[in-house]
């Protein structure tokens, strides 16, 4: 099975929608997403309606999406949730919270722009006066957002909406310090160091570097034929969350994610099953050894020592890069999308094509007509 990772070919010929390219593209993008944040002009107020809306004074901050794009909105809450005056949280699901009002900043984040869960969330904020921003490729979001007048950041057309990730990111930090929640220069240097980290980590594991020098591909064929499961230590639970789901869209293959300290209550008791269970597992551990307090490190060592390696097939270990929190998190990000992609290759699947998603997105919700009945109802209040 080793042999196909070294084989350009028979990769590119899995790969018929072109997710390989953009995800070793994601330095570049990176780039092209904050130049284009930057000269977008965020407009100080919008008429919506009879009602006004005004880009400051911001108290709270939702961000709102599902799947591949709302990742985006968790990695800025890990990142810098801990560090801002103001709350913030993510919302997936039908419903914004109710404390919202006219002083809440609540961005949309929707690749395809037909996500229904976004839409409806985005009804609750136009009758509720938020501010609000919509980033999206088009779809009934981005064409509801350019009806009421508000500001859209749009997205290029790319092979999955998880390749998307520099262009749903990017401009969320930027346009949280152009409101004054964050520091332009901490953006500033953070995004430097994080397009500089996986830049240089493109190059390393790129298709054309064989296994012997490539962790991904390592790291692919250790997990490859079992179940993987990613532990990570609190701040970094976006990233496992991330590697989860690309594992379950890139190989359509179960997975799951927990985080340290959380589990030790928890999810720590199930090693405690027979081996003939637990063998069934590779477990990915995320370890930043700089950033992780003593009383979790300490806890990690002993459990890798006294239950992980000894129950599960294997344990992987890996560790960020980078100078920044931001760019450390961007390093595992992108080491794992790559080894979800090759694992997608050892288990002969194009890492786009996906039966579930045509039948969910598609024949459930154009039966339904939730996007368009959702749509019909933002754009009715342009006259209220």
């Amino acid at each position: 099975m080793s042999e196909i990772l070294d084989d350009k070919d028979a990769i590119l010929a899995l790969d018929k929608s072109g997710l390989f390219k953009d995800e070793f593209d994601f330095p570049q993008n990176l780039r092209k997403a904050v130049k284009n944040v930057k000269a977008f002009t965020l407009p100080d107020k919008v008429k919506v309606g009879q009602r006004i809306l005004h880009y400051k004074d911001v108290e709270n901050v939702v961000l709102a999406g599902m799947g591949g794009s709302a990742i985006a909105g968790d990695i800025l809450k890990d990142w810098i949730g801990n560090e801002i005056a103001v709350p913030m949280e993510t919302v997936r699901g039908y419903h914004l919270p109710a404390y919202l009002n006219e002083k809440s900043l609540v961005f949309f984040i929707s690749y395809s722009g037909n996500t229904e869960e976004t839409l409806s969330c985005m009804l609750d904020a136009a009758r509720k006066g938020c501010q609000i921003i919509s980033i999206s490729s088009n779809g009934a979001l981005g064409r509801a957002t350019q009806a009421l007048g508000l500001p859209l950041i749009e997205l290029p057309k790319m092979a999955a909406a998880r390749a998307s990730l520099p262009y749903l990111f990017a401009p969320l930090p930027y346009l949280l310090a152009e409101v004054g929640i964050l520091s332009m220069s901490k953006v500033e240097r953070e995004m430097n160091d994080t397009i500089e980290v996986v830049d240089k980590m493109a190059r390393e594991l790129a298709v054309e570097v064989p296994i012997e020098q490539n962790f991904a591909k390592k790291v692919a064929l250790e997990i490859f034929g079992f179940t993987p499961i990613v532990y990570c230590y609190n701040p970094y639970k976006s990233v496992g969350l991330r590697f989860k789901c690309q594992v379950n869209e890139n190989c359509k293959l179960p997975a799951r994610c927990d985080v340290f300290p959380e589990l030790n209550h928890n999810e720590i008791m199930g090693w405690e099953a027979p081996e003939s269970i637990l063998k069934r597992y590779t477990l990915v551990l995320l370890r930043d050894l700089e950033a992780e307090p003593l009383e979790v490190k300490a806890r990690i060592d002993a459990l890798k020592e006294k239950f992980f390696s000894k129950k599960a097939k294997s344990v992987v270990e890996i560790h960020p890069q980078g100078k920044t929190p931001l760019g450390r998190m961007f390093s595992l990000i992108f080491i794992l999308d790559v080894v979800s992609m090759y694992l997608a290759v050892l288990h002969g699947r194009n890492p786009v094509a996906s039966e579930t998603f045509q039948i969910l997105k598609y024949d459930v919700t154009e039966r339904l007509g939730t996007l368009r009945k959702l749509e019909k109802q933002i754009l009715k209040l342009a006259s209220t």
